[in-house]
């Protein structure tokens, strides 16, 4: 059990996916606050949270927590991610001492939950999880973590420099597990640009467009593959276009 302020051990090395499961220690439903603060050691570094209710295939997403992706890179130095120039190592004079440090909010903004809460990280280094409602009991999770980024999208070209990517998008699949999954698209547009794409796998087709929808989240009960294809070209905060974190058994 977390008593306020507790915080669990990180089980964690500086590459990889990494995560936890919250759950209540009793059967009321109560509220959840606390923060997770990493390192990002890579362009791709990431988390993303989310809350279910049910189980099996009567597992769904609860809105009512704070369903959350964040992304952070440290590198400085430009890579043209067309699978044709080779990858050009970063002088010392571009390279950033350190990582970047990010504080993300795990938060259901004061509503109770009847749900399960998880916390998944990709390449972070030095990861702290603090609870600080009390009711809730965590434990480490060693997580399924897939992504199509602007720099893997097969028939895409960009370039990407401190985190920010600038090119033309094609689209990209991944396969969610046995046991559902839970994913989150972004498309490479919501700093500027044109283009559209529909986001599947989940619930219902999802319209995504650089004019008003540039991010989505949806969940799977079962094995399905998500989808986001169209036809993008802009400039994006993020690198991720496309992530897929699996349900656990």
């Amino acid at each position: 059990m977390l008593a306020a302020g507790f915080t669990p051990a990180a089980h964690a090395t500086e590459s990889g996916a990494i995560g936890w499961i919250l759950t209540r220690t009793h059967t009321d439903a109560v509220p959840i606050d606390g923060t997770l603060s990493a390192m990002g050691v890579s362009d791709d570094s990431a988390v993303v949270m989310f809350a279910t209710t049910g189980a099996g295939s009567q597992r769904r997403l609860d809105y009512r927590f704070g369903t959350t992706t964040a992304e952070w890179g440290v590198d400085g130095w430009v890579r043209v991610n067309d699978g044709v120039l080779p990858s050009v190592a970063c002088p010392m004079a571009c390279e950033n001492p350190v990582g970047t440090q990010q504080t993300v909010y795990v938060s259901s903004n004061g509503r109770t939950l009847v749900s399960t809460v998880y916390v998944a990280a990709f390449d972070v280094k030095g990861p702290k999880l603090v609870i600080t409602s009390p009711g809730w009991f965590v434990r480490p999770w060693h997580p399924t973590w897939q992504a199509v980024t602007t720099a893997n999208a097969k028939g895409s070209t960009t370039v990407t420099a401190a985190h920010t990517t600038a090119g033309d998008y094609r689209g990209g699949e991944l396969r969610g597990g046995s046991y559902g999954s839970f994913a989150s698209a972004l498309l490479p547009c919501d700093l500027s640009g044109t283009g559209s794409a529909i986001f599947t796998g989940g619930s219902r087709p999802w319209r995504m467009s650089c004019d008003y929808v540039t991010s989505m989240v949806d969940a799977s009960q079962g094995r399905t593959t998500w989808r986001v294809t169209g036809d993008v070209t802009g400039a994006s905060w993020a690198t991720g276009v496309l992530i897929v974190v699996d349900y656990p058994r």
